[in-house]
């Protein structure tokens, strides 16, 4: 091993350099590798890494394609152990929960077209039925939503708490309901509409709008508000205006 000043192993100095590179000028000045680096010595505290990252960067070809390896192509790294794969997957899922959180709060939820965007990447492959509960601010800017999975009730009382408890906490505007149907055509019966209508109205008293109620099924996805079946009140002059803001295409003035 090679030995600098009192003894001490070259790359504890190249560690404590790179660290204080990074943290003076910021990623950006680190090359990919020195990232893939900097990261993994906090998983292996007395060890050169140097070489294994340099390896990950040109098997994968860059920083997020090592962090997005599964743990059998991480190990058919030369070097790569059990627990630093284990630690690399790790590392990734924090990564892209950390992407996710963030890149959601730009995300509209203005007109349809918008929440069918946002829609359609996470109901690929879907098929299961469940209840979906989509939040957004004032601005009609995304805030969060929640998978209520396959319940017993979508549209009992139980439920409308669950959505007002949510919209409360978190300061929503508006909420959009997503309905995952069973079947390729999806549909609601009309005491189903009934009780979502009245759901509508719960979260009314609160000041928070049902925009519009989603049937998706297969590969249709279906607009109750686009339909005429989610009433809009013809003397409300806000409810009007929703309708009508929710109904336009992105830019179309």
């Amino acid at each position: 091993m090679s030995q600098g000043k009192a003894g001490k192993p070259l790359w504890e100095g190249h560690r404590q350099r790179l660290r204080q590179r990074m943290e003076r000028d910021g990623w950006d000045a680190l090359r990919p590798h020195e990232m893939v680096e900097l990261v993994l010595n906090y998983a292996v505290p007395r060890q050169n890494l140097s070489d294994i990252a340099r390896a990950l960067v040109d098997r994968f070809g860059s920083v997020g394609g090592v962090f997005s390896a599964d743990e059998a192509q991480l190990m058919a790294v030369e070097g790569m152990t059990p627990s630093l794969a284990e630690w690399i997957g790790i590392t990734g899922e924090v990564m892209r929960a950390y992407y996710d959180l963030h890149a959601e709060s730009d995300i509209r939820m203005s007109c349809y077209q918008e929440v069918l965007e946002f829609l359609k990447p996470r109901l690929a492959g879907a098929n299961a039925p469940g209840l979906w509960a989509v939040y957004a601010d004032f601005d009609f800017n995304l805030i969060t939503y929640t998978d209520y999975g396959d319940i017993r009730d979508c549209w009992g009382a139980d439920t409308a708490r669950e959505i007002m408890v949510e919209a409360i906490s978190n300061g929503a505007r508006y909420v959009y309901l997503i309905r995952l149907a069973g079947d390729p055509t999806p549909d609601m019966k009309e005491d189903e509409l009934a009780r979502m209508e009245a759901i509508a109205a719960t979260l009314r008293a609160a000041d928070v709008d049902l925009v519009d109620c989603v049937l998706a099924g297969g590969a249709e996805i279906r607009s109750l508000r686009l339909q005429g079946r989610l009433k809009v009140d013809k003397g409300d002059a806000r409810q009007l205006a929703l309708h009508e803001s929710y109904a336009r295409p992105p830019g179309d003035s």
